[in-house]
This record gives C-alpha cells, structure tokens and sequence, in this order.
C-alpha cells in the first residue's frame, strides 16, 4: 500500500451529477497536493452514469471505475471501495457532488492528525425542515445508544485504510459511514471533527429518503447496536494510548 489517499465515489443513477463530482474531488486532490486514487463504484444504474465517469478515466489515470451488477446500497460500493483502495488513507465523496470541493481538501489535508477525522454540516438550511427534523432524531438516537456526543454521523471521514478495512461494514444503505464512525471509536480510535460545506446537489431529487432507506438505516442502528453490546473479544484496529 502506498501512501496518499483514496477516494470512494459510489455512484446510483448520477449521469447529470457525476462529471462535476470528479471535478471537484480531483481538483480538491491537486489543492491538497496529495497522491490520490478515484474509485468511482457504478451502484448498476440504468443511466450512463458509468460511461460518463468512464470517459473521464481516460483523462486521467488516477480514476478507476467500477460497475456493480445490480444497485446493491451505497453500502456495499463503499465496502467494495474500501476492498480495492491502494492507498494508505481512504475517505469517501458524494457521488450527487453535494459536499464541497474546499471541505473534502480540508478533509485531506487533516488526515494522520488523528486516527479518524470526521466532517459535520456548518449549516442545513438546503435540506428541508423535515429532513433536518429526521437527521436530528437520527444523531440523538446514535449518541444515547452508543454513549457517543457527536453532532453528526453520515458526514464524509478519513482515516487510516488497514483500520477501516479490519471492521466490518454490514449495511448496505446510507448509514453505512455512521457505522463505520461507531465502530472505530468503540475501538479505541482517536477522532476529531471539522465543518464541511453541503452544497446541496444541482441536478435532481435526493435519493437518500425513502422507505426502503429508512428500512435499512434501522436494520443497521440494529446489526451495530447488537454487534458492540454481544459477549466477545473485541478487535482493536486503531493504537492504543499507553496506560
């Protein structure tokens, strides 16, 4: 593994999005002045979101592309990301390109300062009142239930690739980064957090809300909750503090 820093682009039904998604992570990239691999995981859309990100492989090789053969969940392509990152550090951008290109160089320019730096919104007033209503309730829960004080969970992180590919990541959908966060400060890990600017996307409807997204994010509140609370060795994946 090399160092530098990956970044998962998983991408569903993105073809009006994923141009300028590619733009900003690279041009984040070169700000940062970082070596960096792309890897933009097709979650099978039936749009040309796959050609579209293809097209700018070809300019340049630091991008790779890759297509499931269904829409599986923005969970399994960041899992399946995870699996093909070659680089020592490994974060995560919104294939709807709603983060901002100067919050992901903040990210990467943050990275090793601690084992894992996580990102929240400065400011949500581009999602409406009952989206905001709904991630409130969401943070709420996952802090009671995990003993946690974050201000919020589904935020792009970076971290160290070996810590994140030796947890497991069961969900599927959305929450599948709030899950990651859990898993890795229950193990010891060190964290900080930083703003990040959500821009809101330009092109079409959010698919982030749904039942079946709803449906999962409880699945996975669940799976997580069970997993840290069952009987066991647990498996530290970041450095211990000395005692």
């Amino acid at each position: 593994m090399t160092a530098g820093v990956t970044i998962i682009i998983p991408a569903f039904r993105e073809e009006a999005n994923i141009g300028a998604a590619l733009d900003s992570v690279v041009w984040a990239a070169h700000q940062a002045s970082v070596d960096y691999e792309i890897i933009v995981v097709d979650d099978g859309s039936p749009d040309s979101t796959g050609e579209r990100a293809a097209l700018k492989a070809k300019t340049d090789p630091c991008i790779r592309v890759v297509a499931n053969a269904a829409n599986e969940g923005f969970g399994y392509s960041f899992a399946r990301g995870v699996k093909m990152a070659g680089k020592e550090f490994v974060t995560v951008f919104p294939g709807d390109n709603d983060m901002s290109a100067v919050s992901l160089k903040d990210l990467i320019e943050a990275r090793g300062s601690t084992d894992i730096v996580i990102s929240y919104m400065r400011k949500t007033t581009k999602r409406s009142l009952f989206r905001r209503c709904v991630s409130k309730m969401f943070v709420l829960t996952m802090n009671t239930l995990f003993g946690l004080k974050l201000k919020y969970y589904n935020g792009s992180f970076i971290c160290r690739t070996d810590s994140l590919a030796a947890i497991p990541i069961k969900s599927t959908g959305l929450a599948a980064l709030a899950e990651c966060v859990v898993r890795l400060l229950k193990q010891g890990c060190s964290w900080k957090a930083i703003y990040f600017e959500h821009t809101g996307r330009q092109h079409e409807k959010s698919k982030a809300f749904n039942l079946k997204s709803v449906s999962a994010i409880l699945k996975t509140i669940w799976v997580l909750w069970w997993d840290l609370h069952s009987p066991g060795p647990k498996k530290h994946v970041c450095p211990q503090p000395n005692l």
